[in-house]
């Protein structure tokens, strides 16, 4: 289980939370990422990502392996690199962070299994990268487990209660997993 943070650009006018949960009750596309690639959204997700990693060089840039996507999908090579054209960030160390930039949004997840000290560690490199994001991207962060808009100035200790509160689930399930195995 997962902590999601969904980051959206507000138009002028647009109320941010109706916006944010707008955005997420709209019915899954089918395609990841629809419609062409627009060169100056494809440079902005390459900047950020390019950001991103120079602010923490521990943020890997995930491979797609174009040619099996193509396959899987019975589709040609140019039709997978256009549709899987999202930028995803995995942070290789032990806080499990996920960054995926898409054309006109971004996503940052992180696992449940921190507690404690090492709970607000990784809440505080999350906060770094959501400043970040918001500074360099012009995103607002909706945060759905608490149903509402982050401010980065006042919104820490309210996560890291949720996110202490829900710790260790997954990271004692995986636990007992890999322990079963061994027996």
């Amino acid at each position: 289980m997962s902590y999601e943070l969904h980051l959206i650009r507000v138009r002028p006018g647009e109320d941010p939370l109706t916006a944010a949960r707008d955005r997420l009750d709209r019915p899954v596309e089918m395609e990841l990422n629809p419609g062409p690639a627009v060169e100056s959204i494809e440079e902005e997700k390459g900047r950020l990502a390019a950001g991103l990693v120079r602010f923490n060089p521990a943020l890997q840039v995930a491979s797609f392996d174009y040619s099996r996507l193509a396959e899987a999908q019975e589709i040609d090579e140019r039709e997978a690199r256009r549709r899987y054209r999202h930028i995803e960030l995995n942070s290789d160390d032990y806080s499990g962070i996920q960054i995926t930039l898409f054309d006109e949004q971004a996503e940052l997840i992180f696992p449940y299994w921190h507690s404690g000290e090492q709970a607000r560690s990784v809440l505080q490199q999350v906060w770094d990268y959501l400043e970040v994001l918001q500074t360099w991207g012009s995103f607002v962060t909706y945060d759905p487990q608490l149903d509402r808009m982050l401010n980065l100035e006042v919104d820490f200790e309210p996560v890291l209660v949720y996110v202490d509160g829900g710790s260790n689930s997954t990271y004692e399930n995986a636990q007992y997993d890999l322990l079963e195995r061994e027996l």
